[in-house]
């Protein structure tokens, strides 16, 4: 992950990236992972929602930093419609507007029936961070920079780079046994080129085997008529008269 220094605001795709990861994770936005088991999988969440923003263009920050944005974030919402008479209309952007109907609509409904019947109900979920507000509270410009490969990881989150590391070797891994693979095949196919050419060569010297073979009969065959053209040539000049 790039160095990059804490700003005070982030950016409009980092603020759209973690409406639209807490739209696909409601229980985590709405507070709802309780126990054990359910703070463990709120830390997985947000330790997979902080790679994902600083990943974006606008500036890094640690975990428990966003964390605290997003409450603040919602605060600031539920602050300015409560403000105006619980009117969303004062909600100007459309990531604001976005999330009071997800997030904040229902809840402040319910509490406005609940102060109508002069019943006082304990809220219906109520946020449990995995961190302590005093470290929440830290100011984000003074908050170091949390680099995921350093020892002050957990053990899930050492865990989880681990195992991405481990996923690019075995991919590198796979593409080195297919560029091996296909350099065996060319390989094979020039060992396929070579024993062809050996085949044709064969049958050539074949070929110039028994050329040579016919010439040495046609040859043969010369000498004996020129033995036979000699001798009858001898019994002529032997029975002639002197």
């Amino acid at each position: 992950m790039c160095e990059r220094s804490i700003a005070s605001r982030p950016s409009l795709e980092q603020v759209v990236a973690i409406v639209d990861f807490m739209e696909k994770h409601k229980s985590l936005a709405l507070g709802k992972l309780r126990g054990l088991e359910g703070r463990d999988e709120s830390k997985k969440l947000w330790f997979k929602l902080t790679r994902i923003v600083n990943n974006i263009s606008g500036p890094t920050r640690p975990m428990k930093s966003w964390i605290k944005y997003w409450a603040d974030k919602k605060s600031t919402v539920r602050s300015k419609v409560v403000s105006s008479g619980s009117d969303p209309n004062i909600l100007c952007s459309n990531i604001e507007k976005k999330i009071w109907d997800l997030f904040l609509a229902s809840k402040e409904k319910s509490s406005n029936r609940s102060r109508n019947n002069s019943v006082k109900l304990e809220p219906q979920f109520t946020e449990e961070p995995f961190l302590n507000d005093d470290d929440m509270d830290e100011d984000h410009d003074n908050e170091p920079v949390l680099n995921f490969e350093e020892p002050a990881l957990d053990f899930e989150e050492r865990q989880m780079v681990v195992m991405e590391k481990l996923v690019k070797v075995m991919s590198e891994q796979a593409t080195a046994m297919s560029q091996l693979a296909q350099a065996s095949q060319v390989n094979a196919q020039a060992m396929e080129r070579l024993a062809d050419a050996s085949q044709i060569q064969a049958r050539a010297v074949e070929r110039l085997a028994t050329t040579f073979e016919s010439i040495g009969a046609a040859t043969h065959d010369v000498r004996n008529a020129l033995l036979d053209i000699d001798s009858t040539l001898k019994r002529f000049y032997t029975t002639s008269p002197t």
